[in-house]
């Protein structure tokens, strides 16, 4: 309260992380007494952030920034986005109704595997459950997480066959004393397992759920033999596995595969508990200061694994490549985050382990909230470009905030309508809708992208004050905007200053294509997937042909099938005033797009071939580009040694200062819709005077 009145709330930026503050704030029926009114500010013409998508006449065609699909570990995210659709109470039978139709399980995940010279599908079938994401029991604790990476390694190697008869190293001393010690240990600890009718691995296997299943559920309660005898049994595992299976990995696809999961879950329960982890104030965040995996290596991992598909699929995941240089000697994921982020999408997945969008994401995600935000009486300003945040007198606290308002509807008491009909759904058009702005005709003849940091576009300037038209203000603009809108807020706090040099973003690109065949006719003869660690740097795609019933294509354009494909791209942050950089990086995007078709795509689409054996053009109806270059798009990344600079939502250092994007400090501290929805709950926590954990799934887990 200002004087005993209700607060007049800014929210900056319209990504997953304000809006998210947004609808939790306002979701206490009672908000008014707390907030005079809550605006947010919106660049441009729609909401999303680096999820916004739009719509492209004359078929509706969905554009992207480039593959998105929800985890069913996405909790927080799943439950926000749940409420949206309950509340908007669109008609049964109406596109997208329920969140059950807006969203659709997918199981079916493949890596790029290079073998002998030859690329193969390794595909996991991930298995569904009937859990509900966003419901559910809290997540494991980190002792609870070993304890499953242990149960997984006894599926694997239960699943596997060839172990059974490759007993080649029986005789050896190593092999020997590895049995004998491992009996002493079972007939010591009084553990009812008969040994030696399994393969060494399988007997290990077994000792270890046993000895892990009589230890207390808290590790509190451990004493240090307890957890010696755990690494022990898992050291011995690795050498066997180590002794039986290496060589054979050289020549044999499956026993390599074999090899690197159960060499990296081994690896990792292992270091886990030799880091003493489960003891440290910290957990996973105290190893943040290292790679993932130059940790595996430190604890012993095989190059095999280290190198493998696994890593690099978890890797282009995040796109965790310096500058967007792709390889293993610019790969950089902090080793705790990444263990958090690989716990939580195998381990506590709802339903499934992907759940795919059944239209654009701006239009599954965005246009709910957006409407949802409306009805709760929200107010949104589109066109106000956030320029500057000037800090008070004193320096503790903002003080005004610089604006552009980018164009002014015709209409001036009416709101801007931001959405486009598309198959009676409400969407976001790829631009403005230009007849209900004055300065429509010029911006499309013009072909100005409001968008654009690099614009020349001249905004009319003006300032909002602090007192008069806002007292609190959420920043939800991305970290890569903060030193071009905040320099003196940077200039005058050093925790900013470390914040903008040690959380490091990157460029993204991407493309889509609609061809007139469908999966079987391109070759590609099993389930539809979702693929990566593929060749760089268009190392991701998946098959989106789910969308088609939401575009409206001519029966004579036969889309059969269309596929999104993405991956980091190389470049900084040019100035401004090099106005040809969007012009530019469309152009790098267009070159790594036609290397992946020309060189790459028939490895996969075995039957989309020309009569010279190349790819067939013929089959691409249509294709988009996508160059995610400017500072608020560029995607954050969690390198080594950055997360003790990550800010903490609710505590910015300004008094009247809130930060809500994934690049805070958020519980998961990766790039994705989850951390943002959580750092945005962070925010209307501490914005409303609740207990800043309350109602956030997974912050302060592990």
């Amino acid at each position: 309260m200002v004087n005993g009145q209700p607060k007049k709330l800014a929210i900056l930026g319209g990504g997953v992380g304000a809006l998210t503050s947004a609808f939790e704030i306002t979701n206490d029926p009672n908000w008014k007494e707390k907030f005079e009114s809550i605006t947010v500010y919106q660049m441009g013409w729609r909401l999303g952030g680096k999820g916004a998508s739009g719509r492209r006449p004359p078929y509706g065609r969905i554009e992207e920034h480039g593959l998105h699909i929800w985890l069913g570990c996405y909790n927080n995210s799943f439950d926000a986005i749940q409420r949206a659709y309950r509340e908007i109470g669109r008609p049964p039978g109406a596109p997208l109704a329920t969140w059950e139709d807006a969203f659709k399980k997918h199981s079916y995940v493949v890596l790029a595997q290079e073998f002998k010279g030859e690329w193969h599908p390794w595909a996991f079938n991930f298995p569904t459950n009937d859990q509900i994401p966003g419901r559910g029991t809290p997540l494991p604790t980190l002792w609870e997480y070993i304890g499953l990476t242990i149960k997984w390694l006894n599926e694997i190697i239960g699943d596997s066959t060839f172990h059974r008869h490759l007993q080649t190293q029986t005789d050896t001393p190593q092999h020997k004393n590895a049995f004998q010690w491992i009996k002493s240990f079972v007939e010591n600890a009084n553990i009812d397992i008969t040994l030696g009718l399994l393969s060494l691995g399988e007997d290990i296997l077994n000792v270890l759920i046993a000895t892990y299943s009589r230890l207390d559920p808290d590790p509190k309660n451990h004493n240090a033999n307890d957890h010696s005898f755990v690494i022990h049994l898992l050291d011995e595992l690795k050498n066997w596995l180590s002794r039986e299976f290496k060589d054979l990995a050289d020549t044999d696809l499956d026993v390599l595969r074999f090899v690197i999961m159960m060499d990296i879950g081994a690896t990792i329960a292992l270091a886990l508990l030799q880091d003493g982890v489960l003891f440290h104030p910290q957990k996973l965040d105290s190893l943040d200061d290292e790679d993932l995996r130059q940790w595996l290596s430190d604890h012993g991992a095989l190059d095999i694994s280290v190198n493998s598909p696994l890593m690099k699929g978890l890797y282009d995941l995040v796109f965790a490549y310096h500058d967007g240089k792709p390889g293993i000697p610019n790969a950089d994921f902090a080793a705790g985050t990444a263990l958090r982020c690989i716990f939580r999408i195998v381990f506590t997945y709802k339903g499934a382990v992907f759940w795919k969008m059944q239209a654009g994401m701006g239009d599954t995600i965005f246009t709910p909230l957006h409407q949802s935000l409306k009805n709760r009486g929200v107010q949104f300003k589109f066109f106000h470009k956030v320029k500057n945040l000037g800090l008070s007198a004193d320096g503790k606290s903002v003080a005004s905030i610089s604006m552009g308002k980018q164009a002014t509807v015709i209409a001036g008491d009416t709101e801007y309508d931001p959405y486009v009909n598309i198959v009676d759904l409400d969407c976001w058009p790829s631009e403005p809708n230009f007849d209900q702005l004055k300065e429509g005709k010029q911006l499309q003849e013009q072909g100005v992208n409001l968008e654009s940091f690099y614009t020349t576009w001249q905004d009319q300037d003006f300032t909002l004050e602090v007192g008069k038209d806002f007292d609190e203000v959420i920043f939800g603009i991305s970290l890569g905007s903060i030193p071009f809108v905040c320099k003196e807020l940077v200039a005058a706090n050093t925790a900013w200053q470390g914040m903008t040099e040690n959380i490091k973003t990157v460029r993204t690109m991407a493309f889509q294509t609609w061809l007139n065949k469908d999966l079987s006719e391109l070759g590609w003869e099993s389930e539809s997937p979702v693929m990566d660690a593929y060749v760089d740097p268009m190392n991701t795609w998946a098959d989106m042909s789910q969308l088609i019933p939401r575009e409206t294509w001519p029966v004579s354009s036969n889309i059969r099938n269309v596929s999104y494909f993405c991956g980091p791209m190389e470049g900084g942050i040019p100035p401004q005033t090099e106005t040809d950089t969007p012009a530019l990086a469309l152009q790098t995007v267009k070159d790594a797009s036609e290397l992946w078709l020309t060189d790459n795509a028939t490895t996969w689409w075995t039957k989309d071939v020309n009569k010279d054996g190349g790819f067939d053009r013929n089959s691409v109806v249509d294709i988009f580009y996508r160059a995610n270059i400017d500072p608020s798009e560029r995607y954050v990344l969690s390198v080594k040694n950055s997360t003790p600079y990550r800010l903490n939502g609710g505590q910015s250092g300004f008094d009247n200062l809130y930060l809500a994007g994934d690049w805070t400090y958020n519980g998961l501290n990766a790039g994705c819709v989850e951390a943002a929805t959580m750092s945005g709950r962070v925010v209307s926590n501490a914005l409303t005077g609740l207990p800043i954990l309350k109602d956030i799934d997974g912050l302060g887990d592990v």
